[in-house]
Parts: structure tokens; sequence; C-alpha cells
């Protein structure tokens, strides 16, 4: 059975302060659970080297790894660079650190409509020369429907529950065969009435992040969570966005084996029709506070 389960090497996973063991753990669970495809990126610290060393000591080199270029870090700040210097320093990057001769996915990461059409030479040139075999856009809103549009072969956005703005670019991407993969499945774990409180670093790195992200309002939260009711949340959350079958892909990411274990089972799975129409009916007033 191909799952359509994708796991992120990112956040936590590629710090110092995360042990690489766990990390290796991680990445060998979802290998065994059916994961075939894994996402990453340079800017996500060791997560690319972390990525590529598990996978050649496990043997598993045939993996679909899709990771970014667009972003990277200076300093203590991430800065932005769609130059074509700049993608090439980052594609040279990664297939140093993946251990790969070709990358099988390449993402701008949160480019501008703009930026995409200025970029597409540069990443048409990098097919060409066989340093990467699909493109696409990892962002929001319309960048993402202007990537379909442009020819990349992907497009990478936010879906969940409370959070659908990209239902309908998701619909036009798949009626033109563009890779669709959906994040942020379980809204950075806000479905969870269990969110707080923290009880490792990696739980205080997610609450922060979350923090820093835009603000889902606390209503849209407040009635996702009555509508899940006593149902497992990432069976819950996972499978409603798996129901849509215009997303190929779900990505999600955890540093919990358990967690990891309860998103494989969701994805083996389906989701209760009246639980799907509980949650398919959750108001969709704008999502985020200041919206």
């Amino acid at each position: 059975m191909t799952l359509r389960l994708g796991f992120g090497v990112s956040g936590p996973l590629g710090q110092r302060w995360f042990e690489a063991a766990r990390t290796r753990a991680l990445i060998e669970g979802a290998l065994h659970g059916g994961v075939a495809h894994f996402d990453t990126a340079p800017f996500y610290f060791d997560a690319e080297r972390r990525l590529g060393d598990a996978l050649r000591k496990l043997g598993r080199n045939e993996v679909f790894v899709s990771t970014k270029t667009g972003t990277r870090r200076k300093g203590h700040r991430l800065i932005k660079d769609f130059s074509d210097v700049g993608i090439r320093a980052d594609v040279d990057q990664s297939l140093r650190a993946l251990g790969r001769d070709r990358l099988d996915l390449l993402y701008l990461h949160g480019p501008t409509s703009t930026e995409i059409d200025a970029c597409m030479p540069t990443l048409r040139l990098l097919k060409r020369e066989g340093k990467v075999e699909r493109i696409g856009v990892c962002g929001e809103g319309e960048p993402l429907r202007r990537a379909i549009g442009a020819g990349c072969d992907a497009i990478m956005g936010p879906y969940n529950i409370i959070d659908r703005r990209h239902e309908r670019i998701f619909v036009e991407a798949k009626a033109k065969a563009v890779m669709t993969v959906a994040i942020a499945p379980l809204a950075q774990g806000l479905l969870d009435r269990r969110f707080f409180p923290p009880h490792d670093l990696a739980d205080i790195w997610r609450m922060a992040r979350a923090g820093l992200r835009p603000r889902y309002r606390k209503k849209a939260i407040a009635a996702a969570r009555e509508a899940i009711g006593p149902a497992p949340v990432a069976e819950a959350a996972l499978g409603f966005v798996f129901a849509d079958p215009n997303i190929d892909f779900v990505m999600t990411t955890t540093t919990k084996p358990g967690h990891l274990a309860r998103s494989l089972a969701a994805a083996r799975g389906s989701i209760e029709p009246l639980l799907y129409a509980r949650l398919k009916n959750v108001a969709l007033d704008p999502p985020f506070d200041g919206a």
C-alpha cells in the first residue's frame, strides 16, 4: 500500500539540541510504517544531512525527497534570495548534504508571483542539467496559483479543518496533473485540547513556532475541537485532509514516536462519514486573527 503520508525532517529534527539518533529513529519509524516521501530544507539547520545519512544507512535512497530554495540563514536571521547564484548554491549544498546525484523535487520557498516568473529559467535549466527532476512552489495564496500557470510540477500549501484557503487551488492543480501536497494538517497542534502545557524542549519549540505564525482565531479552534469531539485528534484531522481527492500527499512531522504511529494509522484508515460531515460543516470564517 502506497501511503499518502509524507514526513517532514524539519524543526527540532535538525537542531543541535535534538539528538541525531532520535531523528534517525523517527525517519526509520516512518520508513517501516510505509512512508516513501520526505521533505526537508537547507535552512532547517542539520536536517538535510541527518535525512541523507539515515537513508544511506538504512539502504533506502530510492525514497522520494523534496527540499527547498530561496530562504537561507544569515547569522540568526532568515533572508530571501531567489537569484540564480543563490538557487544553484542551495541545490549544490542539498545534493551534498543528502548524498544524491539529483533532487526529486525542488520547491521555491515562499516566493511572490513575480519571483516565481523570474526563477523559472533557472529552474528549467536545472531540470535540463539533470540536477533537479521536478520543480514546485511551497507557499500560500496567489503564488500557488501562479505556480500552476508557470508550469511547476508541484505545489505545497497549508490545508486543514479550519484553514481551507487553498481548496480551490488544489482542485485547479489536480486538473492540470500538478502534484498537490498539504502541510499543517494539524493546524500547528492547536486542534488538540492538550496543546498545553509543554513537556520538553520540542514542545516549547512547537508552541513558540505556533505563536510566531499568523494566529488561528480562538473561535475557529474551539469549533474544530467541538466537531472532533471524543475522536482521536490525529485521526480526525489527518483523515479530514486525506478525504480530499485533490490532495496527493499530506506532510506532517513530529518529535514523538507515538505521534508518528497515530499519523501512520490515520494514513492507513479512512475517516468515519459522520465525523467527516461534522468537520466539513465547521464554519469557515476567516481563520486568522486580523484576517
